[in-house]
C-alpha cells in the first residue's frame, strides 16, 4: 500500500475512534459509524468498518455489544481514551477564517496558530484525496471594503505588553508618536489592547498626565520594558467606558436617530443586511427613506462617505453638515 494510502486509512480510523461514545451512552453500529464518516467526507463500506474495529478491538478498550442486531460500539467502562484531531467541519471554518485573520492579525497573533492551520490542511487534503471536494477550490473570502496589511510589529514588544497587561505591571517604552520626530521615553500604565482594523492599539495611562487613557499603536513602539517596582496606578479604569466615550474614534458614541434617502441599489443592499434592528425603508418616488437607530462613530461616518452618491443624509442635521462638509473637501480634490 502507498505510504500516503496508509496515512488516509489512519487518519479515517483516527475520526472513527473519535466517534466511539463513552461507556455510559447507548453504543454506535457499524451502519451509524458508515453514515457519521460519510457526513465528515469519509466514503467507506459497513465491511471496512466492522474490520477495522475488530483490529482495534485487539489493542484498544473498545467494548461490543452483540445481544442487539447490528452489533453496537462503545469504549469500556472507566477506560474511554481521549482521541485528540480535528474534525472536517472545524478544518473547513479554519480555511475560510485564514484570510480574515491574515488581514486583521499582526505575524506575531497568526504564528501562535499557525499548527492549526496546517492541521486543518492536511484534513482537507485527506478528504480530497479520498474522493471530496478539494475545498481551497471552492471557497474564497472577499472582504467587503479595502483591507490594509497589517503593519509590522515587534513579536518580543508584544510578549511585554501581555505581560505587562496581565500582571498590572507599569512599562518604560520609547514610543514615536505620528507627531513626534523621533521616540520618546514615557512610563505608561497598560490597560487594554483593542485591534481596529489591521491595527493593535495599546490603552493606557501616562505618568505624570492628567489626561484620560490614550491608545498606542504597537507598531510605534521601539522599546518596552516592565518598570516590576513602579507604583501602579490608583486611577480607576473601565474598557467599557473607555469605548462608549468615543475617546480617539474608538468609541460606541452615542445613539442617532439617522433619516437619510437612499438610492435603489443602496436599498437592494440594506433590505438584505439592515443597518440595524429597528431600521425602515419607505419608497418615496425612485428613492427610499431610510430611519434607523445607529451610534454615531467614525465607522458610521466611513460607510456614509463610502456610499458617496448612493445616500443623501436628512438628519441629524449635525451630521448631515459634516457629511456635507467631508463630501465638499473630497470634490474639491478633483476641481
Amino acid at each position: 500500500m502507498p505510504e500516503h494510502a496508509k496515512g488516509d486509512v489512519i487518519i479515517r480510523q483516527w475520526e472513527m475512534l473519535r466517534l466511539v461514545p463513552p461507556h455510559d451512552q447507548p453504543g454506535r453500529s457499524a451502519p451509524e459509524l458508515v453514515a457519521a464518516l460519510e457526513s465528515r467526507g469519509y466514503r467507506v463500506t459497513r465491511r471496512t468498518v466492522e474490520r477495522d474495529l475488530d483490529a482495534l478491538a485487539r489493542c484498544l478498550p473498545l467494548q461490543t455489544d452483540t445481544r442487539v442486531r447490528p452489533a453496537r460500539w462503545r469504549w469500556q467502562k472507566k477506560r474511554h481514551l481521549d482521541i485528540p484531531g480535528m474534525e472536517v467541519a472545524e478544518a473547513m471554518a479554519l480555511f475560510m477564517m485564514r484570510n480574515a485573520i491574515d488581514a486583521h492579525l499582526p505575524s506575531c497573533f497568526r504564528e501562535a496558530i499557525q499548527s492549526r492551520f496546517v492541521e486543518a490542511d492536511k484534513v482537507l487534503a485527506t478528504l480530497a484525496r479520498a474522493g471530496g471536494v478539494r475545498w481551497s477550490d471552492r471557497v474564497r473570502i472577499v472582504p467587503s471594503n479595502q483591507v490594509l496589511k497589517p503593519p509590522r510589529v515587534s513579536a518580543r514588544i508584544v510578549q511585554t505588553l501581555q505581560q505587562a497587561l496581565l500582571r498590572d505591571v507599569a512599562i518604560d517604552a520609547a514610543y514615536q508618536s505620528l507627531s513626534d520626530p523621533a521616540p520618546r521615553r514615557r512610563v505608561l500604565y497598560p490597560r487594554a489592547l483593542l485591534l481596529r482594523g489591521s491595527a493593535l492599539y495599546l490603552v493606557a495611562d501616562q505618568k505624570g498626565s492628567l489626561d484620560p487613557p490614550h491608545h498606542y499603536a504597537l507598531q510605534r513602539f521601539t522599546s518596552v520594558r516592565l518598570l516590576e517596582l513602579e507604583p501602579w496606578s490608583r486611577a480607576p479604569f473601565s474598557l467599557d467606558a473607555f469605548m462608549a466615550e468615543g475617546t480617539n474614534q474608538f468609541g460606541a458614541g452615542g445613539e442617532i436617530a439617522l433619516k437619510a434617502v437612499v438610492s435603489t441599489p443602496l436599498y437592494r443592499i440594506l433590505r438584505d443586511t439592515p443597518l440595524s434592528e429597528d431600521m425602515t425603508l419607505v419608497a418615496r418616488g425612485s428613492e427610499w427613506v431610510l430611519t434607523a437607530t445607529v451610534r454615531d462613530t467614525w465607522a458610521l461616518h466611513s460607510w456614509l462617505l463610502g456610499h458617496g452618491e448612493n445616500i443623501r443624509v436628512l438628519q441629524p442635521i449635525a451630521l448631515r453638515e459634516l457629511i456635507a462638509r467631508r463630501t465638499a473637501a473630497a470634490a474639491g480634490q478633483y476641481a
